[in-house]
């Protein structure tokens, strides 16, 4: 009888010992709450980003990625952060060397989870992706179709 009890008291600290651990967040899990934070605007492509932190003296790593965007048609740009890592994502959308949108603005320090951009003209833009500070990351990038215009 004596043997049970042992057996059972090391089966539940067995068993509660491994319900305490924490499970990162994955890409996926991101993609999906970047999809609730979109809203009612519709699925085009995630982008999935982990950056190192930047070494003192360096400048910051970013992420840069093409796509093409359609003439009369607005975008919703999301972004979400991991809460495994302290980087906080800015998004820049560029045509050419002009700066089109972001999620931060530098004057006020203000980050914003979306913003929406109306394209007026087909063509391939970039958008690159940093963490603030240059410290070390996880986000998800996510553009979605909003509207004809």
């Amino acid at each position: 009888m004596r043997n049970i009890y042992i057996i059972f008291t090391l089966f539940a600290v067995l068993l509660l010992g491994n319900s305490t651990k924490l499970f990162a967040q994955s890409g996926q899990e991101l993609v999906d709450i970047c999809g609730m934070v979109a809203g009612d605007a519709t699925y085009l492509k995630d982008f999935q980003i982990k950056l190192e932190a930047a070494k003192p003296g360096e400048e910051p790593p970013r992420a840069a990625h093409s796509l093409v965007l359609s003439k009369n048609t607005k975008y919703r740009f999301s972004i979400c952060n991991s809460k495994d890592f302290p980087g906080e994502a800015v998004l820049q959308l560029y045509d050419n060397n002009r700066l089109l949108g972001t999620n931060y603005i530098v004057a006020t320090g203000k980050s914003y989870p979306t913003f929406d951009f109306k394209c007026t003209q087909t063509g391939v833009y970039h958008i690159f992706i940093s963490f603030k500070e240059g410290q070390q990351g996880m986000a998800v990038a996510l553009l979605s179709f909003v509207e004809r215009f």
